[in-house]
């Protein structure tokens, strides 16, 4: 329903009024308002009023017939009588809702300029003017939730509420509920609203009488205030609300919302849920982590997005840190960061500071009391190993106006657990020589995921030999140590290890107002040499490194560029030369250490040997003139390094360069494989190792003979559906028969044992799975190419080959199924020889029981033949 309908028109009122023209509508105080007619677009529902020339007229409202070349008068919509006053005055109802229309005098035909009011004859030539004319538009209107669901305290009863037109600005609404009264409306759009909450720009509120005189399309403003429970918005009702619920009552409700003037409204509904009290809660309640570690506090928030945080108590602790901080994602939760190597240092926005992007710091302090870190400095004081209070309390408790404020009432209370921090060991790594370059350089300084991925696969492996000069192992180095999170950690509350150079360094000498370094990482030769103590090489001499710190398993990696530490010319690296990774932690420089306690020392050594290779144990090569030949042999190079193996030959009648490649397996041989199919026997050549582009170990000669042969028959055959025979094959070199289903590139089906090099008959070849119909059988004999006398194609185990395919032949099997046996009992006959009776079971299975004899009628043909179907039987069923 609009609210015009509740607009008391009568001509008394309208001959009262007086209307003035101001920006195309007119507001009457206390009264309904009709807007001026004029030349413009107006609404379907609303009233509007014209002065015409003639008194106690009829007028027509008419639409414009736009079907010709110009505008002309069209059909009669509505007469209207101008009355003693010389106005008329109509509803822009069902008949008038939408087009363009004309008003025109009904004794003469002309028609009404809206502009100046004057009468004039419809221009034959030229049709209507635009000034004679005006639109009416439907209003759209949307009045809705961005939620389903509201609570009713704190933040959780806010909701934002949008009110919005397409096709106009600048109007009024009355907004109402069935189950809501003027009061709680108010108190829902005005009295609930919080700091820093307020009405939209340009709006106006109605919720009681002493703004009667603000209403806007109303007739009487009593019986607004007296016979309705609705509130009126004015101004530009078209805007976003920040409504709240707070103490409303639980249920469902539905607003509506109606413009003042026209027929627009809408309706949402929304749910109002008791959402308890505003309450701060820690996720856990007992944190734990290591001295100088950094502790994540997450804390839980119901019906808020605010909440203060304590760390320690003044009085049993000499030190807390406290932190005002918001949800900013509003998900219920917050997160923040503990630097308990930073606290005390000063500087209280390193102390506390946001665990996520959705959290924010708002305002933050810190207080020592007593003697803990008088010197100020990050580290110089750390928080000793022990319990110290956690409390939290939904809210911010001004931090701003009181830099000694505490949390009081707390909501929830929990305990960080600090205790001793450990420096437990040193692990050297090593890895392919563009491991560093490829996978580890660019990763962020806590991505650990992609290093642990390649110790998984094989890439990184722990060593105590690293290979330098022609192809320079990458080196990692990997520390075990607790307690260095917080040296780690930037303002911000991330990882940063980009200064870990100069974080590394000498401890601070007696009497030095220089508060040295945490911590020193350095590369010391393990054997100087006579009359030498050997020399430091601290890690921030190094130009191409990168650290990745592991937080949760206080752990971080030195990932170094091993051709950088090849070419540094203070090490100046040499065949067999030991080198030992030492990491300290120290007991003077920083509290990490007790005084009272030797530094802290962990290390692990590894030689530095130049690259080297070897094939197939310096011997010289033999292969044959086939496909799948293989080359072997070893190498100290890190494990998974690429290795190429480069086959040359400079013979005049078969000249070739291959270059086949492979990796270098765990134990530090590899294989490369070659197709030398289509080279000459007699054909003489070089193989060389080689690594990164480099030439590693020595070059072996090798010689190309005569490719391995074969031949296979196999004859049509039927079968029960588990083995074929083969009926004879020849192998040059040893190897198998396989058989392939249907064709020689369809599945392979079952394969011989190893056959020695020669000739075999009567190969039986066992399927894999017994075949249950009639299929084509293809066997190949394959080569054993890598020695282990075990079927291994694909991969390995080439077929032999003739011209240009493998070798092979083909035969239709025929599956039978044997007849199942009947029971028949016979009766023995009367002999003083026992028979031996033979029974085969099959779990599971009803098999009919056979029992043979001897007798009368058996001659040793039938005998022999039956023993056999009996062995093929029990084969049968044992598969």
């Amino acid at each position: 329903m609009t609210d015009t309908n509740e607009k008391i028109r009568s001509l008394f009122l309208t001959a009262l009024m007086v209307f003035s023209v101001f920006a195309g509508t007119v507001a009457l105080s206390g009264g309904a308002a009709a807007a001026n007619l004029d030349a413009g677009t107006f609404y379907s529902g609303q009233e509007v009023t014209l002065d015409v020339a003639g008194n106690n007229a009829d007028y027509e409202v008419r639409t414009v017939d736009d079907s010709g070349d110009n505008d002309r008068v069209g059909s009669l919509r509505r007469t209207v009588n101008s009355g003693d006053n010389g106005e008329i005055e109509f509803d822009l109802d069902d008949r008038l809702s939408e087009g363009d229309f004309v008003i025109q005098r009904s004794s003469s035909g002309q028609v009404v300029d809206l502009s100046d009011r004057s009468e004039n004859d419809v221009s034959s030539g030229n049709g209507l003017k635009e000034s004679e004319t005006f639109e009416v538009v439907l209003q759209d209107l949307t009045a809705d939730f961005d939620d389903s669901e509201v609570g009713t305290t704190g933040d959780s009863a806010d909701v934002e509420f949008e009110i919005e037109s397409d096709v106009r600005n600048g109007y009024s609404v009355n907004v109402s509920s069935d189950n809501l009264d003027r009061d709680e409306l108010a108190d829902i759009f005005v009295n609930n609203l919080g700091d820093g909450e307020s009405l939209p720009d340009g709006v106006t509120v109605i919720t009681d009488s002493t703004q009667g005189d603000k209403l806007e399309n109303v007739n009487n403003a009593d019986e607004f205030f007296d016979d309705t429970e609705k509130i009126q918005i004015i101004g530009n009702a078209e805007a976003e609300y920040t409504l709240n619920f707070t103490d409303i009552n639980e249920g469902n409700y539905t607003i509506e919302t109606n413009v003042t003037d026209s027929d627009a409204s809408d309706s949402d509904s929304i749910e109002v849920a008791d959402t308890g009290d505003d309450e701060a809660a820690f996720e856990d309640g007992v944190v734990s982590e290591e001295r100088g570690d950094v502790a994540n506090i997450t804390i839980q928030l119901d019906n808020t997005d605010e909440a203060t945080v304590q760390v320690g108590d003044k009085d049993d602790d000499n030190y807390y840190a406290i932190a005002e901080v918001t949800d900013d994602d509003e998900d219920g939760q917050v997160y923040v960061k503990f630097n308990s190597y930073q606290a005390g240092s000063g500087d209280a926005d390193e102390v506390l500071v946001a665990g996520d992007d959705d959290t924010t710091i708002d305002n933050v302090n810190e207080r020592t009391l007593g003697n803990f870190n008088e010197e100020g400095t990050a580290g110089a004081d750390i928080l000793e190993a022990t319990d110290y209070d956690m409390l939290t309390v939904e809210g911010h408790v001004g931090i701003p106006d009181n830099s000694t404020v505490e949390i009081e009432d707390e909501d929830d209370v929990g305990t960080l657990s600090l205790g001793e921090r450990t420096t437990e060991t040193v692990q050297l790594w090593r890895a392919p020589s563009d491991t560093y370059n490829d996978e580890i350089s660019d990763l962020e300084d806590d991505e650990t995921a992609p290093v642990y991925d390649l110790i998984e696969a094989g890439n990184i492996t722990q060593t105590d030999e690293a290979a330098i000069n022609d192809v320079n192992d990458d080196i990692i180095i990997q520390v075990e140590a607790s307690g260095l999170e917080g040296v780690f950690t930037d303002g911000s509350g991330d990882i940063d290890t980009s200064d870990y150079g100069a974080k590394s360094g000498d401890e601070a000498a007696d009497g030095d107002n220089n508060p040295g370094a945490a911590f020193q990482h350095e590369l010391e030769d393990s054997d100087p040499g006579a009359n030498s103590d050997g020399s430091g090489f601290d890690i921030d001499q190094i130009s191409d490194y990168k650290v990745i710190y592991d937080e949760a398993n206080d752990t971080h990696f030195v990932a170094i560029d091993g051709a950088d530490l090849a070419d540094n010319d203070e090490l100046n690296l040499e065949d067999e030369d030991e080198y030992a990774a030492n990491f300290t932690v120290y007991d003077s420089t920083s509290d990490l250490v007790d005084d009272d306690d030797d530094s802290e020392v962990v290390n692990d050594s590894v030689q530095f040997v130049d690259a080297d290779a070897t094939l197939n144990n310096d011997d010289d090569i033999s292969v044959q003139a086939g496909p799948g030949q293989q080359f072997f042999g070893t190498t100290n190079v890190a494990p998974s390094s690429e290795v190429t193996v480069r086959l040359r030959s400079q013979s005049s009648s078969s000249p070739f360069l291959l270059q086949p490649e492979t990796a270098v397996t765990e134990n530090g041989t590899f294989t490369a494989t070659a197709d030398l199919s289509e080279r000459s026997p007699g054909t003489n050549f070089t193989a060389q190792t080689r690594v990164d582009g480099s030439d590693v170990g020595d070059d072996i000669d090798g010689t190309i003979v005569e490719g391995a042969t074969a031949t296979v028959s196999i004859s049509d055959q039927e079968s029960d559906g588990s083995e074929v025979v083969v009926d004879n094959a020849q192998l040059s070199a040893g190897g198998f028969i396989a058989i392939h289903a249907g064709n020689a590139s369809g599945d392979v089906v079952g394969n011989s044992e190893y056959l020695e090099e020669g000739s075999h008959e009567d190969i039986t070849i066992t399927l894999d799975e017994p075949m249950d119909e009639d299929f084509t059988a293809v066997a190949m004999p394959h080569l054993d190419t890598n020695g282990n006398e075990a079927y291994d194609f694909p991969g390995a185990d080439d077929p032999y080959t003739s011209g240009d395919g493998p070798v092979t032949d083909s035969a239709n099997v025929t599956v039978t199924s044997e007849e199942e046996p009947t029971e028949t009992e016979t009766e023995p006959p009367e002999t003083e020889e026992q028979t031996e009776e033979t029974t085969t079971m099959d779990s599971g299975t009803d098999e009919a029981e056979t029992t043979e004899a001897s007798g009368p009628g058996f001659t040793a043909a039938i005998a022999l033949i039956a023993l056999v179907a009996a062995a093929l039987l029990a084969v049968r069923r044992d598969n």
